[in-house]
């Protein structure tokens, strides 16, 4: 989530008091005690409130023991629904969420519109990990204030529990509602859109903050991400350029923009790129295995086999990284340009060991061999290769 439905909610319900007034007094009823009791859940009340304010919870709760004492909820149910509620606030704050439950649904019986007990619910279910009731409870808090802000947090919600296109759908409610006027509502949308893999859509949406002071580097540079997936690689390289332009140092910005030109066949731009990328300490394993493609292409061959030497170099030994059997190949191509041939023989070994490729390596293998004068194993190669063709 990129937020999260913080403790200051609950803050702000424990801090908010409800004006006491004596309960009427009948004929039969004396007055004088009844003008105790009320002063009792009077003072009661404020020094629970204050000793809320100074976060003295164990102090509070002792306070709010008493008013539920003098507080009778036939006669006062607005108030007595009110310290249920603070004593579950507290007892979220305690992590005692079956007890916080218990106290929120007394609460809801008498008043059964309390919003602030869907809120709480929602602070609750959203700590258990049990989204679907935190949205359920979210959304009645927001049918009973029509506080359209709460739709962020609902989406974020959504987030939380893998529910993408919900999440799209309820931060457009809040983008087109409270969020209208905040700039930031509109991004994210479009983050939103970026996610569930609307590529288009998100062009649309971050194209409204491309000019944007703030957010405008950001938005050129998700517009260049969306058109990349879009295999629009000119109006990709546009929007990065915007970006650069703007100052934007996006970490991903030098590798996507080099592998757009790349795909463009501008080897030269590409490799510019890719050695930012890498001189930016920015995914530079990805930096070196296309730097070593752009300097194949460019037949800058011993540079190629060098990218891919620091490549190789550079992942032994890390687990979280598995090397792309293409690393071999291509250095293979470029070893075999060199005249390097048992080093080419052996990259390409690899890759057939891994099962890369295999109508092409075999038969890539097999023009080694040939210019190793080797016949026999050419013949062999070239005939898996017709084996492996699909």
């Amino acid at each position: 989530m990129k937020k999260q439905i913080k403790r200051r909610f609950l803050a702000v319900i424990l801090a908010a008091g409800i004006l006491l007034a004596a309960a009427p007094v009948t004929a039969e009823e004396p007055a004088a005690p009844a003008i105790e009791d009320v002063q009792t859940l009077d003072s009661s009340y404020t020094l629970a409130l204050a000793a809320i304010n100074s976060e003295d919870y164990e102090t509070a709760k002792e306070y709010l023991d008493i008013c539920f004492v003098y507080c009778n909820p036939q006669n006062n149910p607005q108030l007595y629904a009110d310290l249920l509620l603070k004593r579950a606030c507290i007892n979220v704050i305690e992590e005692k969420n079956t007890m916080a439950l218990l106290n929120l649904e007394a609460a809801l019986r008498l008043q059964p519109e309390l919003a602030e007990a869907f809120l709480v619910r929602t602070q609750v279910y959203t700590s258990t990990g049990e989204f679907d009731k935190a949205v359920e409870n979210l959304e009645k808090y927001i049918e009973l204030t029509k506080n359209e802000n709460m739709y962020e947090t609902v989406a974020q919600l959504y987030e939380a529990a893998g529910n993408l296109p919900a999440a799209q759908e309820a931060y457009d409610k809040y983008a087109t509602g409270a969020g209208k006027e905040n700039p930031e509502a509109g991004f994210q949308a479009g983050l939103y859109r970026m996610d569930g893999g609307k590529w288009q859509e998100a062009v649309e949406a971050f194209e409204a903050y491309k000019d944007d002071e703030t957010y405008g580097a950001g938005a050129q540079y998700n517009i260049g991400v969306s058109k990349m997936n879009l295999q629009d690689q000119a109006g990709a390289i546009e929007a990065f350029n915007a970006c650069e332009e703007k100052g934007g140092t996006f970490s991903g910005l030098y590798l996507n923009r080099g592998i757009c030109y790349l795909l463009s066949a501008n080897w030269e731009k590409a490799a510019e790129d890719f050695n930012r990328s890498i001189e930016m300490d920015q995914f530079k394993e990805d930096a070196w295995y296309n730097l070593g493609i752009c300097y194949l292409q460019m037949e800058k061959y011993a540079e190629s086999v060098t990218a891919f030497d620091t490549l190789i170099k550079a992942v032994e030994g890390m687990d979280d990284i598995t090397l792309n059997d293409g690393v071999y190949y291509y250095r293979a191509m470029s070893n075999a340009a060199l005249g390097n041939l048992e080093e080419a023989v052996k990259d390409l070994t690899t890759c057939i060991d891994h099962g890369y490729e295999l109508a092409q390596t075999y038969y890539q293998r097999a023009q080694v061999y040939a210019a190793m004068g080797d016949a026999e194993k050419q013949k062999s190669d070239l005939e898996n290769s017709l084996k492996n063709t699909k």
